[in-house]
């Protein structure tokens, strides 16, 4: 992954991850090979992204006040709804699929209907800025909370407000529902955790204890539990019905980042400051951790495998460590690298680094099979086709790289680069397959562009077409010649034949009466 993910969501089905970056763009991410299979840019960071009910449409929300909504399956812009004055800080899709919620830093939540992309409903009440906003699982209920130290209930259908809490314990940074929808947790900047009726909004729980700005808190897949973090180093796990503290500890060494459930919710992964990443298991409430993992710099990201039998770890210094979940043993070296994905079948690691290098670990034999070198500068994003047998990468060498899987020979895993799109004028930050549309992937430029490219012909015949862009400031287009071309002086003239853009105008300026040299 290019540059820091501001935001991430998954697809319904669980098979796609987004994630919006702060140097501007949109990633998709194949979650059972983690490459990435769609990539764009755009000129301001993407601060919150949300997959529709179907999958099939994606809305963002960036620095700019932008939300656009994208159709994922042809990679067109459906819309782009203007309206927030300032940064969207968070987007979120209803249930059914109608509507679209983005929350500001202009201190409204707004309403868009997603068939028509206009905004319906302008939702006033926050005197700060606005971090998160949430549809409850039947979309009943709309809650927002942000700076102002409120949570807010809306009506969704009607726009008119609901509950409103005023928390004592500062800012609301983050917002989680329960799997069955009853219940909100929220995470405050002074350490509380409180959980709200998601229904009738009233207030249920205050678990305190943390004496740290809250960094992250999620439910188990059942409900039953509430992991938290926090800057006071703790990770803490709590009894979702009785607000009793089950769980604390203290065995990091400096701030928690995150925290996360297993996909079985029988463990829990958290990464700290201190280059560790800790492993809980649940059911035995242990009063120590079953394992801890040195890591080579502060642990920002962890993540599991869909099996949940490993663990993706990343350090701020860009290194990055793959664990057995249940031995706690390191499978993988540590790698520069600069992105990462798993192949569809979660057989393959895929790392792309900052020297330009692509390398491609077998995760069994713990080898790696394949080394691509084709980028002249950093890969900023690898993605994994759905169908495992397409790769495309995209570097800041201001180019796209589509590799292909050949028919093997021997033993011996072997890809090729079959296609390179040079059509930026800037950094290409990621790149993401279509999950439904065959042979289309999607990419975010630097230059606040997203395009979708769709492939078809084989072997050395591949051709990749542009099927539509946004923001697309300016238009590169190599090889293409323009003919009749009139308006120009005789300056400009010579220098677009030179550069190859016109065709050869000279009798058409001797008809003029120009001058021209021989």
């Amino acid at each position: 992954m290019a540059g820091s993910a501001t935001a991430c969501a998954y697809s319904p089905d669980g098979k796609m991850l987004a994630a919006g970056l702060d140097e501007g763009g949109l990633e998709i991410y194949d979650t059972n090979t983690w490459r990435r299979t769609y990539r764009c840019l755009v000129d301001h960071p993407v601060l919150s992204v949300a997959f529709s009910p179907d999958g099939r449409r994606i809305v963002s929300g960036s620095k700019d006040g932008k939300v656009q909504l994208w159709d994922y399956t042809n990679g067109k812009e459906v819309f782009v709804m203007e309206g927030h004055l300032r940064s969207v800080n968070c987007v979120a899709i209803s249930p059914c699929g109608k509507q679209i919620a983005s929350a500001s830093a202009d201190e409204t939540v707004r309403l868009w209907d997603s068939k028509t992309g206009k905004c319906t409903f302008v939702l006033k009440g926050h005197t700060h800025r606005v971090r998160c906003v949430q549809y409850s699982p039947d979309g009943r209920q709309l809650v927002s909370g942000g700076i102002d130290q409120k949570i807010r209930f809306w009506d969704p259908e009607t726009g008119e407000p609901g509950a409103v809490w005023i928390s004592s314990w500062g800012a609301v940074n983050r917002l989680a529902f329960s799997g069955d929808g009853r219940w909100i947790a929220s995470g405050h900047e002074k350490g509380a955790l409180q959980c709200w009726h998601a229904v009738s909004g009233e207030l249920g729980l205050v678990l305190r204890g943390h004496t740290g700005n809250i960094t992250g808190v999620t439910f188990s897949p059942d409900s039953r539990w509430i992991a938290s973090s926090s800057n006071d180093v703790t990770v803490r796990l709590w009894d979702s019905s009785a607000g009793t503290l089950v769980f604390m500890s203290g065995s990091h060494k400096a701030n928690v980042h995150n925290v996360n459930f297993s996909p079985n919710g029988h463990q829990i992964a958290s990464g700290g400051r201190d280059g560790k990443v800790r492993l809980w298991e649940v059911d035995s409430i242990l009063s120590s951790s079953i394992a801890a993992y040195d890591h080579p710099g502060p642990v920002v990201k962890t993540v599991y495998s869909p099996n949940g039998q490993a663990i993706l770890t990343a350090s701020g210094e860009q290194n990055v460590k793959q664990w057995d979940s249940l031995r706690g043993a390191p499978k993988l070296t540590n790698q520069e690298i600069s992105t990462m994905s798993f192949s569809p079948n979660g057989l393959q690691l895929a790392f792309g680094t900052i020297d330009s290098s692509i390398y491609l670990w077998d995760l069994q034999s713990e080898e790696c099979t394949v080394e691509l070198k084709e980028h002249t500068d950093c890969v900023t994003c690898v993605a994994y086709s759905p169908c495992g047998q397409w790769i495309a990468s995209s570097s800041i060498d201001k180019t796209v790289r589509l590799w292909s899987r050949q028919q093997p020979t021997s033993e011996t895993e072997s890809w090729s680069c079959i296609h390179t799109v040079q059509d930026f004028f800037r950094h290409v930050l990621t790149t993401a397959w279509s999950p439904t549309v065959p042979m289309e992937f999607v990419t975010g430029c630097w230059d606040e562009s997203v395009r979708v490219w769709r492939v078809s012909g084989k072997g050395e015949d591949v051709v990749v077409k542009l099927v539509w862009g946004t923001n697309l400031a300016v238009l590169h287009a190599p090889g293409l010649v323009l003919k009749d071309v009139a308006g120009l002086s005789s300056t400009y003239r010579r220098l677009l034949v030179q550069r190859g853009a016109i065709d050869d105008l000279l009798p058409l300026e001797r008809a003029r009466g120009l001058e021209v040299e021989e």
